[in-house]
Protein backbone atom coordinates (compact mmCIF):
# COMPACT_ATOMS: atom_id res chain seq x y z
CA UNK A 1 0.00 0.00 0.00
CA UNK A 2 3.15 2.26 0.33
CA UNK A 3 3.30 2.77 -3.42
CA UNK A 4 -0.09 3.84 -3.76
CA UNK A 5 0.39 6.80 -0.93
CA UNK A 6 3.49 7.46 -2.53
CA UNK A 7 1.80 7.86 -6.19
CA UNK A 8 -0.87 9.85 -4.45
CA UNK A 9 1.89 12.30 -2.87
CA UNK A 10 2.95 12.80 -6.64
CA UNK A 11 -0.34 13.48 -7.95
CA UNK A 12 -1.13 16.62 -5.34
CA UNK A 13 2.23 17.97 -5.67
CA UNK A 14 1.83 17.92 -9.14
CA UNK A 15 -1.59 19.15 -8.90
CA UNK A 16 0.04 21.92 -6.74
CA UNK A 17 3.38 22.48 -9.37
CA UNK A 18 -0.07 22.96 -12.13
CA UNK A 19 -1.25 25.81 -10.10
CA UNK A 20 -0.35 29.50 -10.90
CA UNK A 21 2.95 30.18 -8.63
CA UNK A 22 1.70 33.59 -7.48
CA UNK A 23 -1.74 32.10 -6.94
CA UNK A 24 -0.01 29.52 -4.79
CA UNK A 25 2.52 32.11 -2.87
CA UNK A 26 0.16 34.99 -2.17
CA UNK A 27 -2.51 31.95 -0.38
CA UNK A 28 0.68 30.64 1.92
CA UNK A 29 2.14 34.06 2.59
CA UNK A 30 -1.15 36.33 3.01
CA UNK A 31 -3.19 33.35 4.55
CA UNK A 32 -6.39 35.67 5.06
CA UNK A 33 -7.94 38.28 3.95
CA UNK A 34 -7.34 41.78 5.12
CA UNK A 35 -9.10 45.39 4.87
CA UNK A 36 -6.07 46.88 3.40
CA UNK A 37 -5.47 43.88 0.80
CA UNK A 38 -5.02 46.77 -2.05
CA UNK A 39 -1.54 46.96 -0.79
CA UNK A 40 -0.61 43.28 -2.31
CA UNK A 41 -2.46 42.98 -5.28
CA UNK A 42 -2.07 45.27 -9.19
CA UNK A 43 -4.77 47.87 -9.41
CA UNK A 44 -6.66 49.75 -11.57
CA UNK A 45 -7.58 53.18 -10.18
CA UNK A 46 -10.91 54.59 -10.37
CA UNK A 47 -10.59 58.07 -10.95
CA UNK A 48 -12.26 60.61 -8.94
CA UNK A 49 -14.17 63.71 -9.86
CA UNK A 50 -12.89 67.13 -10.10
CA UNK A 51 -14.82 68.68 -7.87
CA UNK A 52 -16.40 66.90 -4.47
CA UNK A 53 -19.86 66.72 -3.30
CA UNK A 54 -19.56 67.40 0.15
CA UNK A 55 -21.27 65.69 2.99
CA UNK A 56 -22.95 68.10 6.43
CA UNK A 57 -21.61 67.58 9.09
CA UNK A 58 -23.24 68.47 13.13
CA UNK A 59 -21.29 70.53 15.34
CA UNK A 60 -21.22 67.77 17.60
CA UNK A 61 -22.78 64.29 18.07
CA UNK A 62 -26.16 63.59 19.19
CA UNK A 63 -26.45 62.61 22.59
CA UNK A 64 -29.45 60.07 21.81
CA UNK A 65 -26.67 57.50 19.49
CA UNK A 66 -23.33 58.65 21.40
CA UNK A 67 -25.29 56.62 24.12
CA UNK A 68 -27.35 54.09 22.19
CA UNK A 69 -27.68 50.98 23.88
CA UNK A 70 -27.99 48.72 20.37
CA UNK A 71 -28.87 44.37 20.76
CA UNK A 72 -26.21 41.92 20.90
CA UNK A 73 -25.04 40.50 17.60
CA UNK A 74 -25.19 37.02 17.87
CA UNK A 75 -28.26 36.88 19.81
CA UNK A 76 -27.05 34.35 21.65
CA UNK A 77 -27.88 36.10 24.77
CA UNK A 78 -31.70 37.14 24.54
CA UNK A 79 -32.06 40.58 26.06
CA UNK A 80 -28.20 41.17 26.21
CA UNK A 81 -27.75 44.90 25.11
CA UNK A 82 -24.52 46.89 24.29
CA UNK A 83 -23.42 50.39 24.25
CA UNK A 84 -22.69 51.59 20.62
CA UNK A 85 -18.98 51.89 21.20
CA UNK A 86 -18.21 48.77 23.17
CA UNK A 87 -20.53 46.98 20.16
CA UNK A 88 -17.93 48.82 17.72
CA UNK A 89 -15.15 47.82 19.85
CA UNK A 90 -16.15 43.79 20.07
CA UNK A 91 -16.30 43.83 16.20
CA UNK A 92 -13.56 44.90 15.13
CA UNK A 93 -14.52 47.92 13.72
CA UNK A 94 -12.24 49.99 11.35
CA UNK A 95 -14.61 52.44 10.46
CA UNK A 96 -18.29 53.21 11.20
CA UNK A 97 -20.11 55.84 9.32
CA UNK A 98 -23.97 57.08 10.06
CA UNK A 99 -25.23 59.21 7.28
CA UNK A 100 -28.58 60.66 7.62
CA UNK A 101 -30.13 62.77 4.49
CA UNK A 102 -26.78 64.27 3.79
CA UNK A 103 -25.42 64.78 7.27
CA UNK A 104 -22.82 62.41 9.10
CA UNK A 105 -24.38 62.43 11.82
CA UNK A 106 -21.41 59.52 14.05
CA UNK A 107 -18.28 58.17 12.67
CA UNK A 108 -15.68 56.14 14.05
CA UNK A 109 -12.40 54.87 13.08
CA UNK A 110 -10.47 52.70 14.77
CA UNK A 111 -7.55 49.79 14.47
CA UNK A 112 -5.21 52.36 12.93
CA UNK A 113 -7.65 53.38 9.87
CA UNK A 114 -9.18 57.15 9.81
CA UNK A 115 -11.11 58.66 7.28
CA UNK A 116 -8.85 58.64 4.61
CA UNK A 117 -7.95 55.31 4.77
CA UNK A 118 -8.70 52.66 1.50
CA UNK A 119 -11.16 49.79 2.92
CA UNK A 120 -11.48 46.91 0.82
CA UNK A 121 -15.06 46.12 0.34
CA UNK A 122 -14.94 42.35 -0.29
CA UNK A 123 -18.31 41.13 -1.76
CA UNK A 124 -20.36 45.16 -1.07
CA UNK A 125 -18.54 45.27 -4.29
CA UNK A 126 -20.95 42.81 -6.07
CA UNK A 127 -23.55 45.48 -5.36
CA UNK A 128 -21.34 48.02 -7.57
CA UNK A 129 -21.47 45.63 -10.40
CA UNK A 130 -24.95 45.02 -10.20
CA UNK A 131 -25.24 48.84 -10.25
CA UNK A 132 -23.27 49.01 -13.18
CA UNK A 133 -24.88 46.54 -15.28
CA UNK A 134 -28.15 48.53 -14.99
CA UNK A 135 -26.81 51.38 -15.81
CA UNK A 136 -25.28 49.37 -18.84
CA UNK A 137 -28.40 47.85 -19.83
CA UNK A 138 -30.24 51.37 -20.14
CA UNK A 139 -27.81 52.64 -21.98
CA UNK A 140 -28.41 49.69 -24.47
CA UNK A 141 -24.38 48.29 -24.41
CA UNK A 142 -26.16 45.09 -23.06
CA UNK A 143 -28.89 44.14 -25.15
CA UNK A 144 -30.85 42.53 -22.20
CA UNK A 145 -31.09 40.42 -19.27
CA UNK A 146 -31.69 37.22 -21.34
CA UNK A 147 -28.03 37.88 -23.24
CA UNK A 148 -25.54 35.19 -23.11
CA UNK A 149 -22.13 35.19 -22.29
CA UNK A 150 -21.08 33.64 -25.51
CA UNK A 151 -23.03 35.68 -27.19
CA UNK A 152 -20.68 38.75 -25.62
CA UNK A 153 -17.46 37.06 -24.67
CA UNK A 154 -17.08 34.57 -27.65
CA UNK A 155 -14.29 32.23 -26.00
CA UNK A 156 -16.78 31.08 -23.85
CA UNK A 157 -18.84 29.28 -26.57
CA UNK A 158 -18.75 25.55 -25.50
CA UNK A 159 -17.73 26.12 -21.85
CA UNK A 160 -20.49 25.87 -19.21
CA UNK A 161 -20.73 29.54 -18.07
CA UNK A 162 -21.21 30.24 -22.42
CA UNK A 163 -24.80 29.48 -22.39
CA UNK A 164 -25.65 31.65 -18.81
CA UNK A 165 -27.43 34.60 -19.26
CA UNK A 166 -26.94 38.14 -17.71
CA UNK A 167 -29.76 36.95 -15.47
CA UNK A 168 -28.79 34.18 -14.41
CA UNK A 169 -25.30 35.59 -13.21
CA UNK A 170 -26.90 38.44 -11.18
CA UNK A 171 -29.62 36.03 -9.21
CA UNK A 172 -26.24 33.62 -9.05
CA UNK A 173 -28.09 31.00 -10.74
CA UNK A 174 -25.82 29.88 -13.44
CA UNK A 175 -25.50 26.48 -12.96
CA UNK A 176 -21.97 26.40 -13.43
CA UNK A 177 -19.44 24.86 -10.36
CA UNK A 178 -16.27 26.56 -9.88
CA UNK A 179 -13.21 25.14 -11.44
CA UNK A 180 -11.75 22.35 -8.83
CA UNK A 181 -9.03 23.79 -6.63
CA UNK A 182 -6.97 21.95 -3.96
CA UNK A 183 -6.69 25.39 -2.20
CA UNK A 184 -8.95 26.02 0.73
CA UNK A 185 -12.04 28.01 0.23
CA UNK A 186 -12.14 30.54 -2.09
CA UNK A 187 -8.39 31.02 -2.23
CA UNK A 188 -7.71 30.42 -5.79
CA UNK A 189 -10.67 32.84 -6.63
CA UNK A 190 -9.57 35.97 -4.57
CA UNK A 191 -5.87 35.05 -5.12
CA UNK A 192 -5.42 33.93 -8.75
CA UNK A 193 -3.76 35.25 -11.04
CA UNK A 194 -5.82 34.03 -14.09
CA UNK A 195 -9.13 34.59 -13.56
CA UNK A 196 -10.63 34.25 -17.04
CA UNK A 197 -8.58 30.87 -17.57
CA UNK A 198 -10.31 29.96 -14.07
CA UNK A 199 -13.76 30.87 -15.30
CA UNK A 200 -13.35 28.98 -18.65
CA UNK A 201 -12.50 25.84 -16.92
CA UNK A 202 -15.61 25.84 -14.15
CA UNK A 203 -17.77 23.17 -14.93
CA UNK A 204 -21.65 22.73 -14.96
CA UNK A 205 -22.78 21.82 -11.65
CA UNK A 206 -24.52 18.54 -12.94
CA UNK A 207 -21.36 17.37 -14.07
CA UNK A 208 -20.72 14.70 -12.08
CA UNK A 209 -17.11 15.45 -10.66
CA UNK A 210 -18.90 18.19 -9.43
CA UNK A 211 -21.93 16.51 -7.90
CA UNK A 212 -19.61 14.89 -5.06
CA UNK A 213 -18.36 18.30 -4.06
CA UNK A 214 -21.40 20.58 -4.37
CA UNK A 215 -23.95 18.34 -3.81
CA UNK A 216 -25.16 19.68 -0.54
CA UNK A 217 -28.97 20.00 0.74
CA UNK A 218 -28.58 23.86 -0.11
CA UNK A 219 -27.96 23.03 -3.72
CA UNK A 220 -29.83 20.03 -4.38
CA UNK A 221 -33.30 21.64 -3.23
CA UNK A 222 -32.53 25.34 -4.74
CA UNK A 223 -31.07 26.71 -8.06
CA UNK A 224 -29.58 29.93 -6.07
CA UNK A 225 -25.80 28.74 -5.18
CA UNK A 226 -23.73 31.79 -3.79
CA UNK A 227 -20.95 32.36 -6.21
CA UNK A 228 -17.95 34.77 -6.97
CA UNK A 229 -17.08 33.21 -10.60
CA UNK A 230 -20.74 34.50 -11.52
CA UNK A 231 -20.19 38.12 -10.95
CA UNK A 232 -16.70 37.41 -11.95
CA UNK A 233 -17.71 36.45 -15.34
CA UNK A 234 -20.17 39.23 -15.13
CA UNK A 235 -17.50 41.63 -15.02
CA UNK A 236 -16.07 39.82 -18.49
CA UNK A 237 -19.69 40.28 -20.25
CA UNK A 238 -19.52 44.40 -18.78
CA UNK A 239 -16.00 45.19 -19.94
CA UNK A 240 -16.86 43.41 -23.04
CA UNK A 241 -19.89 45.17 -23.76
CA UNK A 242 -18.48 48.82 -22.55
CA UNK A 243 -15.16 48.36 -24.86
CA UNK A 244 -13.09 49.43 -21.36
CA UNK A 245 -12.05 48.27 -17.93
CA UNK A 246 -15.00 48.05 -15.33
CA UNK A 247 -13.16 50.76 -13.38
CA UNK A 248 -13.02 53.22 -15.62
CA UNK A 249 -16.89 52.49 -16.34
CA UNK A 250 -17.40 52.85 -12.87
CA UNK A 251 -15.42 56.23 -12.66
CA UNK A 252 -17.79 57.72 -15.59
CA UNK A 253 -21.15 56.64 -14.41
CA UNK A 254 -20.59 56.53 -10.80
CA UNK A 255 -17.49 57.45 -9.06
CA UNK A 256 -17.26 61.27 -10.95
CA UNK A 257 -21.19 61.86 -10.56
CA UNK A 258 -21.24 61.59 -7.21
CA UNK A 259 -18.67 63.86 -6.52
CA UNK A 260 -16.71 61.01 -4.26
CA UNK A 261 -13.83 62.94 -2.12
CA UNK A 262 -11.29 59.79 -3.23
CA UNK A 263 -10.03 58.27 -5.89
CA UNK A 264 -10.85 54.40 -5.40
CA UNK A 265 -8.69 51.51 -6.48
CA UNK A 266 -10.34 47.90 -7.85
CA UNK A 267 -7.70 44.86 -7.51
CA UNK A 268 -6.95 42.89 -10.52
CA UNK A 269 -6.13 39.09 -10.93
CA UNK A 270 -2.45 40.88 -12.20
CA UNK A 271 -0.83 43.54 -13.24
CA UNK A 272 -2.57 44.81 -16.40
CA UNK A 273 -5.28 42.10 -16.17
CA UNK A 274 -8.72 41.74 -14.87
CA UNK A 275 -10.58 43.60 -12.33
CA UNK A 276 -11.58 41.13 -9.54
CA UNK A 277 -15.42 42.29 -9.97
CA UNK A 278 -16.84 39.86 -6.97
CA UNK A 279 -14.95 41.78 -4.75
CA UNK A 280 -11.89 44.24 -3.59
CA UNK A 281 -12.76 47.44 -4.37
CA UNK A 282 -10.90 49.90 -2.13
CA UNK A 283 -12.07 53.21 -0.80
CA UNK A 284 -12.96 55.70 1.80
CA UNK A 285 -15.96 54.92 4.22
CA UNK A 286 -17.43 57.73 3.09
CA UNK A 287 -17.74 57.30 -0.28
CA UNK A 288 -19.11 53.98 0.10
CA UNK A 289 -21.76 56.02 2.19
CA UNK A 290 -22.17 58.26 -0.86
CA UNK A 291 -22.89 54.91 -2.95
CA UNK A 292 -25.96 53.79 0.03
CA UNK A 293 -27.03 57.42 -0.72
CA UNK A 294 -27.81 57.37 -3.89
CA UNK A 295 -29.65 54.16 -3.93
CA UNK A 296 -31.23 55.17 -1.37
CA UNK A 297 -32.26 58.41 -3.09
CA UNK A 298 -34.06 55.50 -6.04
CA UNK A 299 -30.63 55.84 -8.13
CA UNK A 300 -30.96 60.27 -8.44
CA UNK A 301 -28.37 62.67 -7.45
CA UNK A 302 -28.36 66.32 -7.94
CA UNK A 303 -32.00 65.93 -9.96
CA UNK A 304 -30.54 63.54 -12.23
CA UNK A 305 -31.30 60.14 -12.79
CA UNK A 306 -27.78 58.29 -13.19
CA UNK A 307 -29.61 54.56 -11.93
CA UNK A 308 -33.03 53.38 -13.50
CA UNK A 309 -35.43 54.26 -10.98
CA UNK A 310 -36.78 50.07 -10.62
CA UNK A 311 -33.43 48.73 -10.80
CA UNK A 312 -32.40 51.18 -8.17
CA UNK A 313 -35.39 49.52 -6.53
CA UNK A 314 -34.31 46.19 -6.91
CA UNK A 315 -37.55 45.29 -8.38
CA UNK A 316 -36.37 44.32 -11.90
CA UNK A 317 -35.27 41.06 -10.67
CA UNK A 318 -36.90 38.55 -8.57
CA UNK A 319 -35.75 38.10 -4.76
CA UNK A 320 -34.50 34.58 -4.14
CA UNK A 321 -34.88 33.55 -0.08
CA UNK A 322 -31.77 32.37 1.14
CA UNK A 323 -30.99 29.50 4.05
CA UNK A 324 -30.78 32.59 6.60
CA UNK A 325 -34.10 33.84 5.86
CA UNK A 326 -32.38 37.14 4.12
CA UNK A 327 -33.66 37.52 0.40
CA UNK A 328 -30.92 38.02 -2.31
CA UNK A 329 -32.22 40.32 -5.02
CA UNK A 330 -29.95 42.22 -7.61
CA UNK A 331 -26.70 41.11 -5.56
CA UNK A 332 -28.35 42.97 -2.20
CA UNK A 333 -29.65 41.77 0.74
CA UNK A 334 -32.41 42.01 2.66
CA UNK A 335 -33.42 41.24 5.79
CA UNK A 336 -36.13 39.33 7.22
CA UNK A 337 -38.42 41.21 9.48
CA UNK A 338 -38.54 40.82 13.57
CA UNK A 339 -40.92 39.94 16.77
CA UNK A 340 -41.90 43.76 16.59
CA UNK A 341 -42.14 43.98 12.77
CA UNK A 342 -42.49 40.62 11.31
CA UNK A 343 -42.98 42.35 7.80
CA UNK A 344 -40.49 43.58 5.13
CA UNK A 345 -38.90 46.69 6.71
CA UNK A 346 -37.80 47.92 2.95
CA UNK A 347 -34.14 48.20 4.21
CA UNK A 348 -31.26 46.39 2.63
CA UNK A 349 -27.62 45.64 2.60
CA UNK A 350 -24.39 45.11 0.91
CA UNK A 351 -22.42 42.32 2.72
CA UNK A 352 -18.28 41.68 2.60
CA UNK A 353 -16.29 38.78 4.24
CA UNK A 354 -16.45 38.74 7.67
CA UNK A 355 -17.88 42.30 8.20
CA UNK A 356 -18.01 45.26 5.84
CA UNK A 357 -21.52 46.41 5.00
CA UNK A 358 -23.60 49.21 3.67
CA UNK A 359 -26.82 49.32 4.79
CA UNK A 360 -29.94 51.55 3.16
CA UNK A 361 -33.04 52.59 5.04
CA UNK A 362 -35.16 54.76 2.63
CA UNK A 363 -37.82 55.02 5.31
CA UNK A 364 -35.43 56.48 7.59
CA UNK A 365 -33.09 58.29 4.92
CA UNK A 366 -30.61 56.41 6.82
CA UNK A 367 -27.32 54.58 5.14
CA UNK A 368 -24.73 52.84 7.70
CA UNK A 369 -21.16 52.04 6.86
CA UNK A 370 -19.36 49.55 8.96
CA UNK A 371 -16.45 47.72 8.03
CA UNK A 372 -15.00 45.60 10.46
CA UNK A 373 -13.31 41.92 10.70
CA UNK A 374 -15.07 39.72 13.27
CA UNK A 375 -16.14 36.18 12.12
CA UNK A 376 -19.76 36.35 13.69
CA UNK A 377 -22.04 38.79 14.25
CA UNK A 378 -25.63 40.18 12.86
CA UNK A 379 -25.40 43.93 12.60
CA UNK A 380 -29.12 44.01 11.12
CA UNK A 381 -30.54 44.84 15.04
CA UNK A 382 -28.27 47.30 15.29
CA UNK A 383 -28.49 49.82 11.93
CA UNK A 384 -32.15 49.57 12.81
CA UNK A 385 -31.94 50.31 16.62
CA UNK A 386 -30.09 53.12 15.05
CA UNK A 387 -32.61 53.65 12.35
CA UNK A 388 -35.89 53.55 14.96
CA UNK A 389 -33.48 56.58 17.22
CA UNK A 390 -33.42 58.88 14.71
CA UNK A 391 -36.66 58.53 13.26
CA UNK A 392 -38.00 59.92 16.77
CA UNK A 393 -39.74 62.90 15.89
CA UNK A 394 -37.53 64.49 18.98
CA UNK A 395 -34.60 63.02 17.97
CA UNK A 396 -34.75 64.16 14.60
CA UNK A 397 -35.57 67.82 16.07
CA UNK A 398 -31.71 67.36 17.71
CA UNK A 399 -30.21 66.52 14.69
CA UNK A 400 -31.88 69.59 13.19
CA UNK A 401 -30.63 71.87 16.10
CA UNK A 402 -27.10 70.23 15.80
CA UNK A 403 -27.15 71.05 11.71
CA UNK A 404 -28.62 74.75 12.38
CA UNK A 405 -25.32 76.34 13.03
CA UNK A 406 -23.46 75.01 9.76
CA UNK A 407 -26.65 75.67 7.78
CA UNK A 408 -26.84 79.29 9.09
CA UNK A 409 -23.28 79.66 8.41
CA UNK A 410 -23.25 78.77 4.27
Amino acid sequence: MGWIKRLAAVAILATLAGLQACTLTKTVVHNFADLDDHRIFANREVAGPAQVSPLRGLRQEPWFLAGLAVPDETGTEPGKTWKLDDYLAHTRTAAFVVLHEDRVVLERYGRGYDRHSLLNSFSIAKAVMSTLVGIALAEGRIASLDTTVASVCPEFAGKPYGAATVRELLTMTSGVADAPSLLPGRAEVYYGDDLRDLALRAQALHDPAIQAIEATPATQAHPWRYSETDVQVLGFVLERAVGMPVSQYLAARLWQPLGMESKALWALDREGGSEKTFCCLSARARDFARFGQLMRDGGRVNGRQIVPAAWAARSVLPGIEALDRHTHQHLWWAPHGDAVHPGPRGDFYAYGHNGQYLYVNPAARLVIVKFSETNRQDPVPMFRAIADAVMAPQHLAEIDRLDAPLLAAR
